[in-house]
């Protein structure tokens, strides 16, 4: 039978005779997950960790974040503390829906201008045909075209509620597609399906007096590796995947898809050469920080509903809808911006990363839990975050005994 067809009890046991041995998982768990996705073994699990006041919009949240990197969650508690010290981060949701393309090969009998003339009818019928998204607030909401040689291309923009809305975004394009292969001149569909380019984009924006970052010099120096990292993709890049550590953590914690989001994020990073997404000046007297990123997410649909893993983070932030959830977002990417720029500008990102990072080093130790807490007590005293140096300290330990 093939491997696909098996059960994931069935494909462990294949895995066992070929060598490879896996952790242990429950019969529920491999059950639950096997519905989730394709050829399932087993399971990776990620550290749920928490923000525990970020201030967005005068309400106050606690973020869940999921993410293995323990710097990442102490950043964005640094940063989102600051904020709320100083009236924390005021966000606008540009949420105008989804963008789909149709592409369509056409002859000589085909005019552009007929189709146009039939995209009302056009928006009537498809919303009549998905009268649940409408009936949730959603539905098709724009259709343009333009015709290059036999080509004719087709964007829709689609509403997708309070939902992610890719599955249902590309229901309707392909809807849509069949509906125009009888107009005259249409001979072929070559694809209908959604695009990732930047929609849906939400601002975040925060003013912050200079003493919260330790006063004028520091200030000046944020501001700078504000204006290097517009201005050299090297430094552009590294900011840009500061931000994302924090913004990638809550959204694979509520269950939205990261990978659209990255997409959409890395076109609007490269727009007009390849630049920071975060911008940093000082005004009046005050450190003004600017974040914009796409945010096509959503707070149900997809595996949202169904996983207790994910529901436990809506049960952490409240009952929330699509725009709260990417303000909260944006925020938590502006706080590890800061956070970054902050320790750069400092005493340097090393130190505190390392000293954080020192727990996972401890962790691969073969000693009593007792024993871990004292190494990392002496690597953090000492400042020395190596393995060798756990190792060391393992064996002073070890002799003193």
């Amino acid at each position: 039978m093939k491997f696909y067809k098996l059960s994931p009890t069935e494909r462990r046991k294949v895995l066992q005779e070929k060598g490879v041995e896996l952790s242990p998982i429950t019969s529920q768990l491999l059950k639950n997950l096997n519905n989730l996705s394709e050829n399932v073994v087993g399971s990776i699990s990620l550290p749920l960790g928490l923000v525990e006041n970020l201030l967005v919009n005068g309400k106050e949240y606690m973020v869940p974040m999921a993410t293995e990197e323990p710097s990442v969650i102490a950043a964005a508690n640094h940063g989102s503390k600051i904020f709320a010290r100083h009236g924390g981060v005021s966000v606008i949701n540009r949420r105008d829906g989804i963008y789909g393309q149709i592409v369509l090969q056409v002859n000589n009998d085909f005019k552009l201008e007929d189709l146009n003339k039939k995209v009302p009818e056009l928006i009537n019928l498809t919303n009549n045909n998905f009268a649940s998204l409408v009936h949730h607030g959603g539905g098709v909401r724009k259709i343009t075209s333009k015709q290059e040689n036999s080509l004719v291309y087709l964007k829709v923009l689609v509403d997708p509620a309070q939902a992610m809305g890719a599955n249902k975004t590309n229901a309707i394009l392909e809807f849509l597609a069949n509906t125009l292969l009888d107009f005259t001149g249409v001979e072929e569909k070559l694809f209908a399906i959604l695009s990732n380019y930047p929609s849906q984009l939400a601002t975040g924006k925060v003013s912050l007096p200079l003493t919260s970052v330790g006063g004028k010099e520091v200030a000046q120096k944020i501001v700078l590796l504000s204006e290097i990292g517009m201005q050299d993709p090297y430094r552009g890049a590294t900011n840009n995947k500061g931000i994302m550590n924090g913004v990638d953590a809550v959204l694979i914690a509520t269950g939205n898809d990261f990978r659209a989001v990255e997409a959409a994020t890395a076109v609007l990073a490269s727009e007009n050469g390849y630049h920071s997404l975060s911008n940093w000046k000082i005004e009046n007297n005050q450190l003004i920080g600017e974040l914009t990123l796409p945010m096509p997410i959503g707070v149900v649909g997809g595996s949202i509903s169904v996983r207790q893993d994910i529901q436990d983070s809506y049960q952490i932030l409240g009952k929330i809808d699509s725009e709260t959830l990417a303000s909260i977002i944006i925020g938590i990417g502006l706080a590890n911006n800061l956070a970054a720029l902050l320790a750069i500008s400092t005493a340097g990102i090393q130190a505190g990363h390392m000293s954080l990072q020192a727990r996972n080093l401890v962790a691969t130790l073969e000693t009593s839990d007792k024993n871990k807490e004292v190494i990392l007590k002496k690597m953090r005293k000492s400042k020395r975050y190596t393995l060798e140096d756990a190792q060391n300290f393992l064996q002073e330990l070890e002799e003193k005994k």
